[in-house]
């Protein structure tokens, strides 16, 4: 009997302690989808124990004190850009530093010697198994007359079509293609080689954390998805289902992406870091998305062939890009088959 009385007294003391706080009570409510640690807990289980590790270390290094901290700034780096200026950049596979040209029709966008002698190549009739699923080009002159305004070089820039011209109010996602984003090989031809170990290492562990490794490729950002590359990564196939509602979007862009993996087999070269750019337009004039669905294979700065790289490396990223097309395509026949149940309930 005693003791059930002062059970029931140390019960009522820390009923007692909990009202002095506020109200507060023990229990912990669930993390949110897309809190810090429901987003910890899920790179936990994508990139495992040690990714998560050098994460941090890597984050104290540039001046984070805890672990809080630290995974903040891997997950919401924060917006640095309008939805505009980003829109624009991933219509190229940019970075930043783009510029529209003649009325929108044209994008300026700074790059390396790799990407301008690619396009280059492709204006001159070389590589025409791809003429129908890249961006069509122009030289520097050319763009100049067409709008009459100064602007970079061919020594520096390319000059692209712009996917989303004429759309009223375009949706993009911009897809990463390939299990890996580097090889050393290739770094090493631009680079000293610690330099490239340490760029290789880096890139090899984005490759886990964002999901690359796991899915063959990566949803690398796309409209209304937000900044943070992690957090869209990790969230690949998510972003995929829910790029539309619509059916038959995707079964518009099915072929389209059938038409691009067949044309880089075709092709010979090798693609480390391309991706596929998706639009639609969510006003169409007449009312059908589904019929402004398209495309782009972009982000040629890592491209090459026999010519630069060994038989062996080059096999090597054509079957990782093969393979990275492959699962995006059953990836997208799955986000018809969800939205035709939907659909249909």
């Amino acid at each position: 009997m005693h003791h059930r009385k002062d059970r029931t007294r140390t019960e009522d003391l820390e009923r007692e302690r909990r009202a002095a706080r506020g109200g507060a009570t023990a229990t912990r409510q669930p993390a949110d989808a897309g809190s810090l640690p429901a987003l910890t807990a899920s790179l936990q289980n994508t990139a495992g124990n040690a990714a998560m590790s050098q994460v941090v270390d890597t984050a104290r290094q540039g001046g984070a004190s805890t672990v809080p901290g630290a995974i903040q700034r891997a997950v919401h780096p924060g917006a640095s850009a309008t939805p505009v200026q980003r829109a624009e950049e991933k219509a190229t596979g940019g970075h930043g530093g783009i510029k529209k040209r003649a009325d929108g029709r044209i994008l300026e966008k700074p790059t390396n010697d790799v990407e301008r002698n690619f396009y280059s190549d492709m204006r001159a009739g070389k590589h025409p198994e791809l003429n129908d699923v890249v961006p069509g080009s122009h030289t520097a002159g050319a763009v100049k007359e067409m709008d009459s305004e100064t602007g970079g070089s061919d020594d520096t820039h390319i000059y692209i079509d712009n996917l989303t011209q004429g759309m009223t109010k375009p949706k993009l996602l911009d897809i990463k293609v390939g299990e890996s984003t580097s090889s050393k090989q290739e770094l090493l031809l631009t680079m000293e080689k610690a330099d490239a170990v340490k760029k290789k290492a880096k890139l090899k562990l984005a490759d886990v954390m964002t999901g690359s490794k796991a899915n063959d490729y990566r949803v690398v950002g796309g409209t209304d998805l937000g900044d943070s590359r992690l957090k869209n990564g990790m969230l690949s196939k998510h972003n995929i289902g829910k790029f539309s509602n619509d059916a038959s979007v995707y079964d518009e862009l099915l072929p389209q992406l059938g038409q691009v993996r067949q044309a880089a087999k075709s092709s010979g070269l090798a693609f480390i870091a391309a991706s596929v750019l998706i639009a639609v337009d969510q006003e169409p004039a007449d009312g059908s998305q589904a019929a402004t669905a398209k495309l782009n294979l972009i982000d040629f700065a890592h491209t090459f062939d026999t010519s630069t790289m060994s038989e062996e490396q080059t096999e090597k990223y054509r079957e990782r890009f093969d393979k990275g097309m492959q699962s995006l395509i059953e990836d997208v026949k799955a986000a018809a088959d969800k939205a035709r149940k939907k659909e249909a309930a």
